[in-house]
């Protein structure tokens, strides 16, 4: 027998922030809750951690007033609600008792996110009026996907980065990188 429908209501930021989700990662993407059906692998971890080290590596080198994040989220408030947790953040402006504001958004996607997911996390992100840089990253090639907002204001999306020679430049950051350098695999 079938399941019968259900109906499913938008939930607020504030609704969602109030919610446990007990051992499990969850997000809310245009106000409907996505828990995560499965850890992330092995290789979606050993990516976000080596770009978590690269930039904090980065950060402290240049003496920037920033730090590098893993796990917390952003709330953001549009049409309706996201809470979204990139596995790397990056804010400046911040102190070790104030988080600052965030500059750059690293995602490395799973196969098991979709398009329209994407699309909507994307809508999200350069909403934030202080993230310059967003990254979507391929766990399994060398591919990023680079959105970059300019000093007008204006986004852009860079082409394709794909291969382990392809260079990420970050003026932010004062630096341009090989993606085989970001993956942690040179």
């Amino acid at each position: 027998m079938a399941e019968p429908a259900q109906r499913i209501d938008p939930v607020t930021l504030e609704q969602f922030q109030a919610m446990h989700f007990g051992d499990r990662k969850a997000k809310l993407i245009d106000g409907v809750i996505v828990v995560a059906q499965a850890f992330p692998t092995s290789r979606h971890g050993q990516i976000a951690n080596a770009m978590g080290a690269h930039f904090f590596n980065v950060i402290r080198a240049g003496k920037l007033p920033c730090r590098t994040e893993t796990g917390p989220g952003i709330g953001i408030r549009l049409e309706r609600d996201y809470n979204l947790g990139p596995d790397v953040l990056v804010r400046c402006g911040s102190h070790r008792t104030t988080p600052g504001e965030p500059v750059l958004v690293v995602e490395v996607l799973s196969p098991s996110n979709s398009a329209t997911e994407l699309m909507k996390k994307l809508h999200a992100y350069r909403a934030v009026g202080s993230l310059t840089d967003i990254l979507l990253v391929e766990q399994d090639a060398y591919a990023v996907e680079h959105w970059t907002r300019t000093a007008s204001g204006a986004g852009t999306l860079a082409p394709r980065l794909s291969g382990a020679d392809a260079t990420l430049v970050l003026p932010r950051f004062q630096g341009e990188w090989r993606l085989d350098e970001l993956y942690g695999d040179a």
